[in-house]
């Protein structure tokens, strides 16, 4: 979740959905009453005698009634009453939904304010983000860039100083220079907690580097830049690719916490629980440290399923435990629907099962 914007004075809080797991923060943000704006589109009529209708993008702005999963989507539908939109449209004071994913930009207004615990949360959660570093480099200089939701923050630069081509001593030379410029960026990554580094550049160097930064342990990506520096990391940015493995990263807490429970499982099986009724327990005692949800169970068209597990969401929440949702389209979604769907690490026992 990244927080775009801020006004004390008015209660407007300003952001951009960046996962899944921001959806469910979202929907424990979201109270009856608080006004929402949102690109959206809406169903007009054409003028007598047109003929038919047609949907017209707008901002409209919605005073809440309700907010719950779409099924089978994960979107989260907030609906309410227009309070404000284009007049020559006609829809103040009419029903409207709006449909929030991943990606989506959206303004929340509290009129009375934010409760300060609340806002304190979505900050830590738009501080924290997900993180990569990105490193750009050619025969020539060397950049290094720690990417979040937030932006670019640059943590290292500098040149290779290689000899001339002709030089019978140049491939020992670029060797070392390599491993140096590996050092730095191991350095780095582990100084910020970062396990995933993006090697940008042009020909064949970049793979150089990646190989040994995959030596060293670290995830690496390969991504094509037509020079290096801080250059290339701008060239970098711009395609894309980054965006994509940051979210990507939400799915690698995901494959931690499963590869935890499969450990505990056959080591410690008292430290964990999955299914419904055994995390509804350890929830209920507010023992469980982390929780992982298919999304599908926020979903489904089966009310009384998905209010339970909302149920449980909410009471991990509040005993400060993390939630995770897990898109059931990715590899640790389907080894979590083979687990039930639901499971949970725990912070302590609780009585059997």
């Amino acid at each position: 979740m990244k927080i775009l914007e801020y006004n004390e004075k008015t209660g407007m809080l300003k952001l951009q959905v960046e996962t899944e797991d921001d959806l469910w923060y979202l929907y424990l943000a979201l109270k009856p009453g608080d006004i929402v704006v949102a690109k959206t589109t809406r169903e007009i009529k054409a003028p007598e005698g047109g003929g038919g209708s047609r949907r017209i993008p707008m901002v409209l702005a919605v005073r809440l009634k309700a907010a719950e999963f779409q099924p089978f989507t994960t979107r989260l539908r907030l609906r309410g009453i227009v309070v404000e939109g284009p007049e020559r449209f006609g829809v103040k004071g009419s029903h409207h939904t709006l449909n929030i994913g991943t990606g989506d930009v959206l303004t929340v207004v509290k009129e009375e304010g934010w409760p300060q615990p609340l806002l304190k949360k979505l900050r830590e959660r738009s501080a924290k983000g997900v993180r990569v570093l990105l490193v750009a480099l050619d025969y020539d200089e060397y950049a290094a860039a720690l990417a979040s939701p937030q932006g670019l923050k640059h943590v290292a630069r500098g040149n290779l100083n290689l000899p001339g081509k002709d030089d019978p001593g140049r491939e020992q030379v670029l060797r070392t220079r390599l491993a140096e410029v590996a050092r730095v960026v191991e350095s780095e990554a582990r100084r910020s907690g970062v396990g995933t580094v993006i090697v940008a550049g042009p020909g064949k160097l970049k793979d150089r580097l990646a190989e040994i930064l995959r030596d060293r342990g670290l995830k690496v990506y390969v991504e094509n830049a037509s020079m290096g520096g801080e250059a290339g990391i701008r060239e970098a940015v711009r395609r894309g690719r980054i965006g994509e493995i940051l979210r990507g990263q939400a799915i690698v807490e995901a494959e931690r916490v499963i590869e935890e429970f499969m450990r505990r499982l056959a080591k410690d099986p008292g430290m964990i629980a999955y299914g419904v009724d055994q995390v509804r327990q350890a929830a209920e005692l507010g023992a469980v440290e982390e929780l992982l949800v298919l999304d599908d169970l926020v979903k489904t068209y089966d009310e009384d399923l998905r209010r339970t597990v909302e149920e449980i969401m909410v009471k991990v929440d509040r005993a400060r435990g993390g939630v995770h949702l897990v898109p059931s389209s990715t590899p640790a979604g389907q080894r979590l629907k083979h687990l039930g769907g639901i499971l949970a690490l725990l912070r302590y026992r609780v009585a059997e099962h």
